[in-house]
């Protein structure tokens, strides 16, 4: 009889329970807010950045003299991200990053920070990105890119370098060299000064306009070159 009784107890005491689920991966986010920081850009030559998930937006502008921070964070709460932005001597250093971010993915409801950020048109960046977008317009230093999934589309630059995962990458009128080292993905360049080097695992390559080209590994895709000005050397 004890036996038969215990579920029918148990399921009577349950009933009258209110059982709370902690947020974590896979649940949507439920603190939203918008911030700014501001930190004087004066003998800084570059800005390192490290983000988990959200899209990434960097435009140069040849009159500011401070770079500024627009932050979009998307957590779980108040205290369940990290956003600071600090002077190390001749860089400044970005941590934007919300928990369980890895997890993030494209149209994912979980946590993300969005980042729009102005910087001195003359100052080179080092990125380092989980995922989403990249958008990089008007910025003349140098480029270095690490990232894991999502586009990355650039308009300008000097000497730029991208260690990509996944996802299409689009550099125009860089005036130095473009390396790419990218797993899978389109990949199109235009108007490159100097020479274009790229290992791709798989999708299209496009390059229109370069001082000349490298292709170390094209993997699969298709292959389509025009208005190379130097060598070409195709390793398949």
């Amino acid at each position: 009889m004890l036996k038969t009784l215990l579920p029918l107890s148990a399921a009577i005491l349950l009933s009258g329970c209110i059982v709370h689920v902690k947020s974590g991966p896979g649940s949507a986010p439920k603190y939203f807010d918008n911030q700014q920081l501001t930190l004087s850009a004066t003998n800084l030559k570059f800005l390192e950045t490290e983000a988990g998930a959200g899209n990434l937006s960097i435009v140069g502008s040849d009159s500011a003299t401070d770079i500024t921070v627009d932050a979009e964070i998307f957590a779980y709460s108040a205290d369940d991200f990290t956003l600071t932005l600090e002077n190390k001597g001749s860089r400044a250093e970005l941590v934007a990053r919300a928990s369980n971010s890895n997890s993030w993915q494209v149209n994912s409801p979980g946590p993300k920070i969005n980042l729009t950020i102005t910087v001195p048109s003359n100052i080179g960046l080092i990125i380092d990105d989980g995922s989403g977008s990249i958008d990089i317009k008007q910025v003349n230093g140098d480029i270095e890119i690490d990232d894991g999934s999502g586009s990355i589309e650039i308009s300008g630059g000097k000497h730029i370098e991208i260690e990509d995962g996944s996802g299409s990458i689009t550099v125009n009128n860089a005036q130095g060299d473009l390396k790419v080292d990218d797993g899978s993905g389109d990949i199109y360049a235009n108007q490159v000064l100097g020479t274009v080097t790229i290992d791709d695992g798989s999708g299209s390559i496009s390059v229109n306009g370069a001082g000349a080209l490298v292709i170390e590994d094209s993997g699969s895709g298709g292959l389509q070159i025009k208005n190379i000005k130097g060598k070409v050397e195709i390793d398949e």
